[in-house]
This record gives C-alpha cells, structure tokens and sequence, in this order.
C-alpha cells in the first residue's frame, strides 16, 4: 500500500512539473509569419518589439492544419533556456480562439512568453520550410508589447554609443557587443539595469555605471497604470568603434 501511494505522489508531481515547464497552446486557427533573410547582418541587435519598424520584412500565412500541428509541436518540444538575447529574423503569430500568441525568432534562439530558448540550425530550417508552404497574406497584423520610448530611436542609440566609444578608444576595442537587461515601470523609467558583455566579453564597472546612469537619467517611455507594473526589455548592441 506504501509503495503504491509512493508511485502516486511521484506520478502526479512528475505531471506538475512537466505541466510546469510546458506552455500550453489553445487551438491554433492560422499562423502568420512575419521574416526576413536569417542571413541577413545589421549592426544593432533586433528585438521582438522593434523588429517590423526596423527591418523590410516579407510576410505568408499558413492555413494547412498539417503544418500548424507541425509547428505547434516543434515549438512546444523541450528546450533549454538561456539568456543569450534574440536577434530577431522572424516573428510569427499564432491566432486562437483565446487571443493572439506570439513568438520571436532569432539563428540561435526565440522568444516566448517573456523566456528564452536556445535553438539550432535544423528548427531554423523548419521555419523556413513553414515559409515556402505560407500563402499571400491579404490583412496584416503587428503586436507592440513595449511601451513606446519617447526620443527618436537614432538619438537614443546615439546616446549609448557615445558613453561607449571613449572606453572602447583607450582599451583599443574596434567592436563592442553589450546586453543591456531592464524593465520599464509604469511611470515610463528604467529600473532594474544590468550590463553585461556577450560572450563573457569583460565590461567594465565603471562602462556598466555610465551606461546604467544614462537609462536612468536620460531615458523615458510611454507612462500607464493600465499597465504590468514593470516590463522586462532585453536590448543586444554591436558597437562599432570611430
């Protein structure tokens, strides 16, 4: 009887914790997909957010039930997290019955639900494939998540380089590739910054404090109390020294 009751307990946890680490998807109606080139090269990172106002994507929809059973497989499928940013190439909305899900596609990893996942060259592959088989897409659709930023785009990312460029001057540093994890409050402010390099590229405490005082003091965005109280942003940056 003990042994029996033990099998229980470890079966029923063993289901919470598969339940846990496993999204569920509703019904899928029809997959659009929003893309560019995977190959293609840009010098600042794409995120999911700044993706269809930044880059000349190609759109196709799929409709085939086959193919949206493929996918929803292939993205529920296992996978381990990571916290190495999407450089989006792709963006892909999946439309339910309960609303809109999206996820953002980079070479070596997507966005879902605000987590990270690493992928490889054959899930690249599928997608393409998905890609071949979409139709022509007749009613478009874009989803913004994050809150607006109140500066043109150029300035702020101007702004950064700047603080940037004497470091990368004195340490003689042609490329300087950085992440900068955030989240945005409802009064429109940056809280919560860390700055790290990519790649365990060493960036210095006193490179990471310039660049966390600038969020802090210079850049705002779009206030709401309609909003979560704090709104995660990942921002990947290659910098090019003068």
């Amino acid at each position: 009887m003990k042994n029996a009751l033990f099998i229980f307990i470890l079966t029923v946890f063993a289901n919470f914790k598969l339940q846990a680490i496993t999204p569920q998807i509703h019904h899928i109606d029809s997959i659009l997909i929003h893309y560019v080139d995977f190959n293609l090269m840009t010098t600042i990172g794409i995120n999911c957010n700044s993706f269809e106002s930044t880059l000349p994507y190609e759109k196709v929809i799929l409709r085939d039930s086959i193919y949206i059973t493929e996918f929803k497989k292939m993205l529920l499928k296992d996978k381990y997290t990571t916290e190495y940013p999407v450089d989006v190439r792709c963006k892909i909305y999946m439309f339910t019955p309960k609303g809109v899900e999206v996820t953002c596609i980079g070479n070596h990893s997507l966005q879902y639900r605000d987590s990270l996942y690493e992928i490889n060259h054959l899930f690249i592959d599928k997608i393409k494939e998905f890609i071949s088989k979409g139709e022509e897409v007749l009613n478009d659709t874009i989803i913004q998540h994050s809150p607006p930023l109140l500066m043109e785009k150029s300035l702020f990312y101007d702004s950064i380089r700047q603080r940037c460029l004497p470091f990368m001057k004195k340490e003689k540093i042609d490329t300087l590739k950085i992440l900068i994890d955030f989240y945005i409050d409802r009064q429109g402010n940056a809280i919560d910054i860390t700055v790290k390099g990519w790649r365990n590229q060493s960036i210095p405490i006193t490179l990471q404090n310039e660049i966390i005082a600038l969020f802090q003091e210079k850049f705002k965005w779009f206030p709401s109390e309609s909003r979560p109280y704090k709104i995660k942003q990942i921002l990947p940056l290659t910098l090019i020294g003068e």
